[in-house]
């Protein structure tokens, strides 16, 4: 049955109402005069093409990706960026009840090839329509969001996009490495993932990213999403380099340090590179950093619980996460306070495993 016209502007033959308030997004983003030009960002085969609507600060939500600018192609994801404050758009009326929403503000219920969230403690709420190739984000006012909402833009249109290929995973994870092959580094809060990252950027290897990551499956892969590098205030005297360095912006309590490595470092921030193993960083509080083996199980165990809750994924990604740890070689990196040892314990298990031709990038 086709869904009954909302608006006298649609068309009569959307067969859902999925497809209708699809439809009223793109129409209303479309009839703003004049239009901004488009914005174009690559991930694996996926280019966003992002385009601002109402005057906010584009940089907030493109420093993070500005690593990732690319061609536009035919094939894009068009996303909306819609300020309301400053441009009047309204969300067309929901034919979902709010009601379907659950506590992370995930809408439920919605057609295949949907998908919605709305965090009511931002106002800002994201729609993904996979047929369209259309995705909104709307916020209330844009200048009000969380500083460190700026370091992972788009995480949640990304991560929906991919959930149902079994080709791609978004997950929780830094990663560094040179352009024939890298590792990717997860573990609990506190395990010492950033530091371990960051002992890096000194080195021979080269960045991919300290936060979150886009894996690719089938011919093991890391994508790099973004290029911030976050850091505890307290730990800032570990790392000379970056002192002065930290982005502009007021240090919010309780808040990571930013630092857009991008900006200072465009020859060690790198797209990515294939995927050689696995390792998940412990301190150990000794000097030495050594490397073991460790086991599937210790694996998905480090990557899987923060991946999960972090992008409110199911078990879709999980299965995803428990076909990546048993692809590849699975290492305990046992950090020590040298850091200098950290790059050379990477660098040196990556030396002892199989050789992949280079990275295109």
């Amino acid at each position: 049955m086709a869904y009954q016209k909302i608006d006298d502007n649609q068309p009569a033959t959307l067969s859902s109402g999925e497809a209708y308030f699809t439809q009223l997004v793109a129409d209303r983003c479309r009839s703003v005069q004049p239009q901004v030009s488009a914005r174009s960002f690559g991930f694996g085969d996926l280019t966003l093409q992002v385009i601002f609507i109402g005057e906010s600060n584009q940089d907030f939500f493109t420093k993070a990706i500005s690593h990732r600018k690319s061609p536009a192609q035919p094939n894009s994801l068009t996303v909306y960026v819609v300020n309301h404050k400053t441009s009047g758009i309204m969300l067309p009326q929901p034919c979902w009840n709010w009601q379907q929403t659950d506590g992370h503000g995930v809408i439920h219920g919605l057609a295949a090839g949907y998908s919605g969230t709305f965090q009511q403690d931002t106002g800002v709420f994201t729609w993904i329509a996979h047929t369209e190739r259309l995705a909104l984000v709307w916020g209330t006012d844009f200048a009000s969001l969380p500083e460190w909402e700026r370091s992972f833009p788009f995480r949640y249109v990304l991560h929906k996009w991919f959930e149902d290929q079994e080709r791609y995973v978004l997950v929780h994870a830094g990663a560094v490495g040179t352009p024939s092959g890298g590792v990717l580094l997860t573990g609990r809060g506190g395990s010492g993932k950033s530091t371990s990252t960051l002992a890096c950027l000194q080195s021979r290897l080269h960045y991919a990213g300290d936060d979150f990551v886009m894996i690719d499956l089938d011919d093991p892969f890391v994508h790099s999403l973004y290029n911030v590098a976050k850091l505890e205030p307290e730990n800032l005297g570990r790392f000379p380099v970056l002192q002065s360095l930290a982005d502009d912006q007021p240090i919010v309590p309780g808040q990571k340090l930013q630092f857009y490595l991008h900006q200072h470092y465009p020859n060690i921030v790198t797209k990515g590179f294939p995927l050689k193993a696995i390792m998940l960083p412990q301190f150990t509080g000794s000097q030495q950093t050594t490397v073991r083996p460790a086991t599937p199980a210790e694996a998905l165990k480090a990557l899987a619980p923060s991946t999960l809750a972090l992008l409110r994924a199911d078990q879709r990604t999980f299965q995803k996460m428990t076909r990546l740890v048993h692809q590849l070689p699975l290492f305990w990196l046992e950090t020590g306070t040298d850091l200098a040892q950290i790059p050379d314990a990477i660098y040196s298990t990556l030396q002892s495993l199989p050789t992949y031709a280079e990275a295109p990038c």
